[in-house]
Formats: C-alpha cells, structure tokens, sequence
C-alpha cells in the first residue's frame, strides 16, 4: 500500500511542518487523529512504544519524526522539491536548530499565557514526556517565559535578518523544508491568541507567515485510527533486506537486537531487530498483535542505538 497515513492532531507544530510539506507538493494524504497525549492506544502498537507526533505510516513501514518523513516524502515524490538547489544539508540543519532552539523558545511563552487553561492531565503528561529533565509546569511561570521570551527574539532576528533583502522565502523565491521547519514554531504562536502577535515586530517574518500559511495541508482525506492498524495488518514492509553500513561506528550486525530512544525528550525506547542502519536512518523490524509485522524508522540525528 502506497497511501500516505499521517498521525497527527491539528494542534500539533511538528505535524503543521509535514501538513505543509504535503500541501506544496500537492499530495493527498489520509489524516489519522491520534491523542494529544498518553495514552495513545491506536499510535503505540504502530510504533513499538514512540509517542511523540507525527508519525508517517506507508503501509506497514512507520516513519517516526518529522525530519525523516520530509526525506520520505521527497524520496516518493520528488516534485516540486523541498530541497531547492542542490540545499537538503542547509534545509536539515535549519530544521534542527528550529525544532531544538526556535521552537523550545514559543513553549514558555504560549504556556505561561495559557497555563491557567491547560488541564492538569497535560501538564502531568508533558512532564512525563520530558522524562526527568524538570517538571512542565515551572515552563508556566512568568520568570521562566521572559527568559524565553528573550531568546525567542534574538532567534527570530536570525529569520527576519535572512530575509531583510526582500526575498520570498528563507533560500530564494522557492520555498523549502528550511520554510517549513521555520514556520511551525512560528504558527504555533500566531494560533494562540494570547501570544498571536509575539513576532509582529518583526514585519518580514510576518509577510513570510503569512505567504507560508497560504501553501495549505493539500488534500486531507479523514481515515479513523482503527482503519490505520487494520492498513498495516494486512501490509508487508516494503524492503525487508538488512542494510547495515560496514563503516557502522557500533559495529551492528544485521538482525541483532537494539533499541532505539530521542536523546532530546520522549524517551520511550523501540526495540526490535535491526533491518537498516546507515548514517541517515536506522529501522527495525517488530511484531505486535494489533499490527503484525511492521518497519519502524527513525532519522539517525536526533536518536540514540544501542544493543538491547
């Protein structure tokens, strides 16, 4: 099966990234909403454990994290690119710094506006998701978003600077994942009222935001999480052949047992027999009974392998 099943919920920055990935190549994709947080009992039988949204689903092959699915949906189709003249190292590079710098900034921020509003449940579970690194809640204080606050400014000015001759988008007149990673954070505050003109100031990234929105999500067909188990029950992988790279730093061996963890937060480990690991992307293969037997991928950066 070749349809694109896309976990996500509308909330969601990182999704918003992919959304607009689909949305410029004018794809249609199968929007599968899963919860805001734990438990997620249609997502974890997919993934092995992962929770951390979105996850790409081809099938039976599930591709976890939003820089790994950009280069799946651009690897499946290459046109119009997200890569612009010969920039997928610039674009990737620009992704890391807006989903660990750039967008961990908007969080105190649109959470101290927000926080007498947010259930306790999903304080509770983000501080869980955080895995020991500190409690959610000291992100609500006031003290705690002005510093942020301030480190989101001097970072915004990088995007406001990059496009302060005039141009389009961040590498020229066509846009890219570099647009889009940079983008998400910033739609993330512009959705919340409260904090919707942070930026505003800023009167380029505004004119950018606002070209960037215009892109739209594509065509989003609703699919019902059940239908997306039943989609992999009944898929095979598509490549079930072992890569292993021989210039592997661990030294792997194909088929042997490892586990997969973030190294940033989300530290829910996937563990299952090593089917693919290069310098870009690490997969293995695990079985569960409401999914049978499934791929599961994650980009190299960002992520931790070792032996189970």
């Amino acid at each position: 099966m070749t349809d694109l099943l896309l976990h996500h919920y509308d909330g969601s920055p990182f999704s918003e990234k992919v959304r607009l990935a689909l949305g410029w190549k004018g794809l249609a994709w199968r929007s599968v909403i899963q919860p805001t947080m734990m438990p997620k009992p249609h997502l974890v039988p997919l993934t092995g454990g992962y929770r951390r949204i979105p996850v790409l689903q081809i099938g039976a092959d599930v591709y976890c994290d939003s820089q790994l699915i950009a280069r799946v949906i651009e690897r499946l189709h290459p046109e119009p690119t997200l890569f612009p003249g010969g920039s997928q190292g610039l674009c990737l590079a620009t992704g890391f710094w807006a989903d660990r710098l750039l967008f961990l900034a908007t969080v105190p921020v649109v959470f101290a506006a927000i926080g007498h509003a947010v259930p306790r449940e999903f304080v509770e579970d983000r501080t869980r998701l955080m895995g020991g690194r500190g409690d959610f809640s000291a992100m609500m204080t006031p003290g705690h978003a002005a510093a942020a606050a301030d480190t989101l400014r001097a970072h915004a000015a990088f995007l406001e600077t990059q496009l302060s001759d005039g141009r389009d988008y961040l590498l020229g007149p066509a846009p890219s994942l570099a647009d889009f990673s940079a983008y998400h954070p910033v739609w993330f505050l512009r959705s919340i009222p409260p904090v919707a003109k942070t930026l505003e100031s800023f009167s380029r990234i505004s004119t950018w935001a606002d070209r960037i929105a215009a892109i739209g999500h594509g065509r989003r067909v609703e699919c019902s999480p059940d239908e997306a188990l039943r989609v992999a029950r009944q898929s095979q992988p598509a490549a079930l052949e072992h890569g292993v790279d021989p210039r592997e730093p661990q030294g792997f061996a194909a088929g042997e047992r490892v586990r997969v963890v973030a190294d940033d937060y989300g530290f829910e480990p996937v563990e299952g027999a090593l089917l693919r690991a290069d310098v870009h992307e690490i997969a293995v293969l695990r079985e569960a009974p409401e999914v049978g037997e499934v791929a599961v991928h994650f980009p190299r950066a960002g992520f931790r392998v070792e032996r189970a």
